[in-house]
């Protein structure tokens, strides 16, 4: 046989692998390409910030898979160029921004995958993503403040949407809206600190749990928050397991309040603290004399807008991305960066727990 009929011979019959491997490399591009995050004509891959008005507010772009999106819209400091005017009375959530940062590290190193992170640097007293939208003509008259409202609600309406996107035929995952409390007791009260070491302080050491249901229902009985599922932001949870009852979720040993108090983390709603219990002694009395119940916030516009909330004048999607509000106490979880490191690994494996036990992930914690 010739050189060139043997050539051909080859050629030919390396011709069918030449084209599996092309179709391949093709197929490959075009799974690379459809992964990428697209925002405003603009494409993104997992790691990138995307900048929404004047760089105000961000997008820490996650991995497609992730199932952890986290919020973190009253730990900035910026004032605006010009300047915003003040136009709300409640201060800065410090330090919830490196709290998220070292929560989506843990996460990443358990799970190997990158958490979405929302962002805004603007100082909350200037710009709240919290506000309604009935109340953002009437709150933000400068237009830099409102565009600044609506570019944060814009890049976290997208990255939500793409998650729900990505898990509509998966398991789900979560949104976590992380802010700060600093409630007080009448006066200072013991508490462990992430050490180990009995302390005093008169902040309330407690992380409270926002599912949109109010501190009345909260303090009621099973029997009545069984019957408020759909009014909750997990209300998609509830509904993917109807054999467990809504008040499990809530404050059961597997809700998430459970999980993180298995991770020595106090929280209301939980396995401890199931109710807002009245105590003049430790919370004061009101204009009545009456005693206060203990402090708790349920969950602001974000929590409402963002997770699965049925019913109600705030509803969320219908898909199964489910959405909690954590106010964080400063002594225990973000006061300082070894107080961080600590809250940030004990938070990150109730995360880890809470998406195994609901999800039907398979997570390893480390």
């Amino acid at each position: 046989m010739s050189f060139t009929k043997l050539k051909m011979k080859y050629t030919l019959l390396l011709l069918p692998v030449l084209i599996i491997i092309i179709v391949s490399f093709k197929n490959s591009d075009q799974k690379s390409a459809n992964s990428l995050f697209t925002y405003e004509g603009k494409s993104y891959k997992p790691g990138d910030t995307v900048f929404g008005f004047k760089q105000y507010v961000k997008l820490v772009v996650g991995d497609d898979d992730a199932p952890l999106l986290l919020g973190v819209p009253h730990d900035g400091i910026g004032v605006g160029d010009p300047v915003i005017p003040e136009t709300g009375t409640t201060g800065r959530d410090i330090n919830t921004l490196p709290l998220a940062i070292e929560i989506a590290a843990n996460f990443k190193s358990a799970t190997k995958k990158r958490a979405w992170i929302v962002i805004n640097t603007i100082g909350r007293k200037r710009v709240d993503p919290n506000t309604f939208p009935n109340e953002v003509d009437k709150r933000y008259a400068s237009e830099d403040g409102k565009q600044t409202y609506l570019s944060y609600h814009s890049l976290l309406k997208a990255a939500r949407e793409r998650m729900g996107e990505i898990q509509k035929n998966g398991k789900g995952g979560l949104f976590l809206d992380l802010h700060g409390q600093a409630h007080s007791y009448q006066t200072p009260q013991p508490y462990i600190s992430v050490k180990g070491k009995e302390l005093s302080s008169k902040f309330i050491d407690q992380t409270e749990l926002g599912y949109g249901i109010s501190g009345y229902a909260i303090s009621q009985s099973d029997e009545y928050l069984d019957q408020l599922a759909d009014s909750s932001s997990i209300a998609a949870i509830v509904k993917a397991h109807p054999e467990v009852p809504f008040s499990q979720l809530i404050r059961g040993p597997y809700s998430f309040g459970g999980l993180l108090e298995a991770e020595k983390v106090v929280a209301v709603p939980g396995t401890n603290i199931k109710t807002l219990v009245a105590d003049a002694a430790l919370f004061g009395t009101d204009a009545k004399g009456e005693p206060k119940k203990r402090p708790y916030f349920n969950g602001g516009y974000c929590t409402r807008k963002y997770g699965t909330v049925v019913l109600g004048s705030t509803t969320g999607y219908k898909d199964n991305i489910s959405s909690i509000q954590a106010e964080t106490p400063g002594i225990t979880v973000r006061n300082n960066e070894m107080v961080r490191e600590i809250a940030a690994e004990r938070f990150n494996r109730a995360i880890i727990n809470f998406l195994n036990k609901w999800y039907g992930y398979s997570f390893k914690n480390r």
